[in-house]
């Protein structure tokens, strides 16, 4: 293991964890692909892009 001088730490610092809104989209979004999955489905993008859509409430397009 390489130790990590006092002026690189700040860079390597780890990401900030999401916060619990983005998380339960995201939970929520898997829920509702899991019954595709569950039957053999493919998940293709517009089944996504649904999915996601909503369990955020909003596009990508509208930055969602």
């Amino acid at each position: 293991m390489t130790p990590i001088s006092a002026s690189a730490a700040p860079a390597a610092a780890p990401l900030p964890l999401a916060n619990s809104d983005a998380a339960m989209a995201v939970v929520a979004a898997a829920g509702l692909l899991l019954p595709h999955l569950e039957g053999g489905e493919r998940i293709d993008a517009p089944k996504l892009r649904a999915a996601m859509e909503a369990a955020y409430g909003a596009s990508d397009a509208t930055g969602a």
